[in-house]
């Protein structure tokens, strides 16, 4: 079974949403409890669990987020050294809601164009700079390496011309 960063992104915001609800529970059940410190053994049962739940989690989230961003560059590499290269254009841009530092995690549908073999489409998933996020517009031709078996792509270059979608 072969872990997919998105995957692992998904799972990350399955956590973080489902966090919420020990999160909640957990002043539920501190509720009426007069304040003051107590230890962990002398809290209110649901608020106990609720803390457990909420830190594991916690955890979860943030092990599936960076995983995400581990094995996308992972697989980027894998590619870099043993894929093939060809031109594609990008018949689609989409955010996938992950920034890290000052660049966007940005999905790509690609057309890849292999000279010795049949056309065919694929998505990949890069960080872009902000600053760079202009060159990689729909209709862009883009440079690919790709692997031939699975058809996993990912762009390691942008190619001068600009073709209609």
């Amino acid at each position: 079974m072969k872990i997919r960063s998105t995957t692992l992104r998904k799972l990350g915001w399955s956590c973080f949403g489902l966090m919420w609800i020990p999160f909640f529970t957990m002043f539920a059940g501190l509720y009426k409890l007069p304040s003051g410190s107590y230890y962990f053994n002398e809290l209110p049962q649901l608020t106990q669990y609720s803390l457990i739940a909420l830190s594991i989690l916690f955890i979860l989230t943030f092990v599936f987020f960076i995983g995400s961003v581990i094995i996308s560059k992972i697989s980027k590499n894998r590619l870099l050294q043993s894929g093939k290269e060809a031109p594609a254009i990008i018949k689609r841009v989409y955010e996938t809601g992950t920034t890290v530092n000052n660049s966007y995690m940005v999905g790509f549908d690609l057309e890849v164009m292999p000279k010795n073999a049949p056309k065919f489409y694929t998505s990949t998933e890069q960080l872009i700079s902000r600053l760079q996020i202009h060159k990689f517009e729909v209709g862009t031709t883009v440079l690919v390496a790709y692997d031939a078996k699975t058809q996993v792509a990912t762009i390691i270059g942008e190619l001068e011309q600009k073709l209609n979608p």
